[in-house]
């Protein structure tokens, strides 16, 4: 072999094996955007910090798992404002190119931008929002919360059973999710003999509820349920207890530390459904619970449950079938027995978690699961 031809093959040779420790060498992950609307301010950010906490924590565990794409969170403040929302989704789509979206976190809110999502073939993944009408929106709308058809029946005939007269009353906030949640529940109690009585619709900015307060008790009202923000909620009982009224009071299923703390104690004996249980034992449950109250210094709620969730579900579709939006779709439908932060659930063929819901109360100043 002549000496050209020797240097040749040793340069093929030195090629060779640079082009195999290439090869074999992880590809960088891809970084996908993910935008996320949540309100940050106004009357529910509350919400809007559990929701980016967690979104703290689902970057990093995303980030450091050594999968095929990391993510990064577009975040957008909605202020509970539904055309606020719908600002902030047309600013993800248009100018961020953000194809996939967590949120928004109320019913009105959903009900403004769910149509904008559809016809833009963007994914949204709600985490809040219950209004039974979103489930209508189209099949680019999910959420990792149960809906109010889920939640109203089960809690309709808890209430039923509870009552200590024939009629309860409703103090509503005036958004989407009130009339279809009162619509089921009230069908349900009907065939349990009991009615509802007076419907009483408020802003989600009101702060002072004496006078809608004033109207029930001149019913004499033994029950009256609300459907109301735990900000507004703490204000409206203290209010209550102010006016001597001593009926039993239930909410729809949300928390938040604004019930203990800003109540003066006239939170006790609230009820309500939930289907977050930070109790339970489930590996990917306590993973969460611990990293959040390590982290943060405060146990999460179910919005932080379902914002992980949302962030960790995209992720394991896009590490199944790509960054493909209508791939990804039909990989968030295929959801079954799917093991979150928020407990065990599959999702419908309308997009809906479907979760298991039991009643929890508070008691001694503490958010617990309600015991006979």
């Amino acid at each position: 072999m002549s000496k050209t031809a020797k240097v040749i093959t040793a340069l093929i040779i030195i090629i060779v094996v640079i082009w195999v420790i290439v090869a074999q060498r992880p590809a960088a992950s891809e970084t996908v955007k993910i935008g996320v609307i949540a309100p940050l301010t106004g009357a529910r950010a509350d919400a809007g910090e559990y929701s980016r906490n967690a979104l703290e924590i689902a970057e990093k565990d995303i980030n450091e798992s050594g999968g095929k794409y990391k993510v990064s969170f577009v975040v957008e403040d909605s202020r509970y404002e539904a055309q606020t929302a719908v600002s902030a989704l047309r600013k993800l789509i248009d100018l961020d190119n953000t194809k996939f979206i967590i949120g928004p976190y109320g019913s009105s809110e959903v009900m403004a931008a769910g149509p904008v999502a559809e016809q833009s073939q963007v994914l949204m993944i709600v985490t809040g929002a219950q209004s039974s009408e979103i489930s209508q929106l189209g099949d680019y709308v999910f959420r990792m919360i149960h809906n109010s058809d889920q939640e109203a029946p089960i809690f309709a005939r808890f209430v039923a059973g509870k009552m200590k007269s024939d009629t309860i009353h409703f103090l509503a906030l005036n958004t989407a999710i009130t009339d279809p949640y009162v619509k089921t529940f009230r069908s349900v109690i009907e065939a349990q003999g009991k009615k509802v009585g007076l419907i009483e619709k408020f802003d989600s900015k009101a702060n002072d509820f004496r006078t809608e307060l004033s109207k029930v008790k001149s019913l004499n009202p033994t029950d009256i349920f609300l459907i109301i923000t735990p900000k507004q909620g703490a204000v409206l009982l203290k209010q209550a207890n102010e006016l001597g009224i001593t009926a039993q009071f239930y909410n729809i299923g949300v928390e938040g530390p604004e019930l203990l703390t800003q109540s003066d104690g006239a939170s006790e004996g609230l009820l309500y459904p939930y289907s977050y249980d930070d109790l339970n034992s489930d590996s990917s449950v306590r993973s969460f619970y611990d990293s959040y109250k390590g982290q943060f210094g405060t146990s999460p709620d179910t919005i932080a449950a379902n914002t992980y969730d949302a962030a960790r579900l995209i992720h394991s579709c896009f590490e199944k079938v790509g960054i493909n939006v209508v791939a990804v779709k039909a990989c968030l439908y295929e959801t079954k027995d799917y093991h979150g932060a928020g407990g065990t659930f599959s999702i419908d063929e309308k997009g809906d978690a479907i979760k298991s819901i039991f009643v929890k109360m508070i008691k001694d100043g503490k958010f617990v699961r309600y015991e006979e």
